[in-house]
């Protein structure tokens, strides 16, 4: 049963990285500093799914302004697949200090499929795509 879980968590993780967005070459006229405080108060909302998606766009568009908020979701927010997610956003955006962030997450991780998460994606180059 274990395994079930710890596949699960990293199929979970696999998925989110290869999550469908429409492409565009439009980006030229996003005005990428209302984008990125739009997803950082994202970040702090109630909605779970809300927090997970905003993690996932914050990844893809390299908002490296968000590094704090994602933080404050891997030590703070009680939804596992919220800190998978914020995870994965901190080790593609936030560098060296991101994988100093969730490698201290992992040794306060109560929950062992996280912690095997975390494992498994802080060893992967999918990642940093």
């Amino acid at each position: 049963m274990k395994k079930f879980h710890v596949l699960f968590a990293v199929l979970f993780g696999v998925s989110s990285l290869f999550a469908s967005t429409p492409k565009s070459d439009t980006n030229s006229a996003v005005d990428w500093i209302k984008a990125e405080l739009n997803y950082k108060a994202n970040l702090r909302s109630e909605n779970v799914g809300v927090k997970i998606s905003a993690a996932n766009f914050v990844r893809k568009y390299k908002l490296i302004g968000a590094v704090n908020e994602l933080k404050e979701l891997l030590f703070k927010d009680n939804a596992d697949n919220v800190k998978m997610s914020a995870a994965l956003a901190l080790l593609s955006v936030g560098g060296n200090e991101g994988r100093v962030i969730v490698e201290k997450a992992l040794e306060s991780e109560e929950n062992e499929i996280v912690s095997e998460f975390y494992r498994s994606v802080m060893h992967t180059s999918i990642v940093s795509e």
